[in-house]
């Protein structure tokens, strides 16, 4: 085992198409998430719906997306210097924190909006006692509370820098063998049990539950199929961004991980895992923006629609010729551009 922990250990790793494949993706997310995650919460509060039961996990897993896009740049900066961190290993702590939360928080909240909709649909008397609000931000304390504990292991036990043989900077990656053995491997192991094969199979029981009792009562009423048709939906999406953004990396980062410690195979296994990391995280960045499909789906009354219209009406009373586009609109009522939902 120790022999073949020091092969590991001495193993070169490239795949040069990741410095056009991260900024790509990277700008990509950067520009689609903050523009969907930031009109998500805009429209949370402009409703002053974000408090609503069902809104909670959604502002949540908004709020999470949007830090986690915010760092892009400098992750995008890093790749297209080939790899190369100019930042500071503060940075590179903070920007590597918020991407390892936003991967596994993302999971438990996604986790935490099935089980909602499961519990509504499958026992909906417990689900009215349930949807008191206190029941929510414990489960939002709860979540960020392993979060936090699980970055801030990650961060204070060593640097998250590292020099290359050339002398360029890497950041989250390049770690030595003992740091595998040591925290890397341990908060990886941790993490893909608690943040995404327990997420992964919340959903995977919940899907088919709400399925079954969906087709197995013909007889409800019109109003309460819709509800659960919407509940099946969301529940679909969920799984859907699962299997794209989830699935792929946490298969080949066990598998790198166990290189790594000397587990499994050598060399070659390690350079080919390393190839599948590039692609599989950059799928990764990709929740945050189709998450706001699920927000969509999940959220009570949302509406991309009156949102915009709210927000065009606010444009044109900041504008200097406003007052006289409104008044020239005199089809309108404040009724008819009033945002539903608003009066929560």
């Amino acid at each position: 085992m120790w022999n073949r922990s020091e092969r590991v250990s001495n193993c070169s790793e490239s795949a040069d198409f990741q410095y056009a494949l991260f900024p790509a993706v990277y700008g990509l997310v950067f520009m689609l998430g903050l523009a969907g995650n930031g009109l998500v919460l805009g429209y949370f509060l402009q409703t002053k719906s974000a408090t609503a039961p069902a809104n909670v996990f959604l502002v949540n897993l908004a709020a999470l997306d949007l830090l986690f896009v915010l760092t892009l740049p400098f992750r995008l900066a890093y790749h297209a210097l080939h790899n190369d961190w100019v930042f500071g290993e503060a940075l590179c702590k903070i920007t590597g924190c918020l991407f390892f939360a936003n991967l596994y928080g993302s999971s438990l909240f996604l986790a935490c909006i099935c089980l909602e909709r499961y519990v509504a649909v499958v026992h909906p008397l417990r689900h009215l006692r349930l949807r008191q609000l206190r029941y929510r931000v414990g489960g939002v304390l709860a979540v960020w509370a392993v979060l936090l504990a699980a970055t801030l292991y990650l961060a204070l036990r060593g640097p998250l820098t590292s020099p290359f043989a050339d002398g360029r900077t890497a950041c989250l990656e390049n770690f030595s063998s003992s740091s595998w053995k040591g925290r890397i491997s341990s908060v990886s192991i941790f993490a893909a049990v608690v943040g995404f094969l327990l997420p992964l199979f919340l959903i995977g029981v919940c899907y088919p539950l709400i399925a079954w009792r969906l087709l197995a009562t013909p007889g409800m009423q019109p109003g309460s199929r819709a509800v659960r048709r919407k509940a099946l939906r969301t529940v679909l999406v969920v799984l859907g961004v699962f299997l794209v953004c989830f699935v792929p990396y946490h298969v080949v980062q066990l598998v790198h991980t166990l290189g790594r410690v000397g587990v499994l195979g050598g060399c070659s296994l390690i350079r080919a895992t390393y190839v599948a990391r590039r692609v599989t995280m950059a799928l990764t960045s990709l929740n945050a923006c189709l998450d706001p499909l699920v927000y969509y789906f999940a959220a009570e009354r949302f509406s991309w629609q009156p949102y915009w219209k709210c927000l065009c009406c606010h444009m044109k009373s900041q504008h200097p010729l406003g007052l006289h586009v409104l008044s020239a609109n005199k089809g309108s009522s404040t009724e008819e551009n009033a945002v539903p939902g608003s009066e929560k």
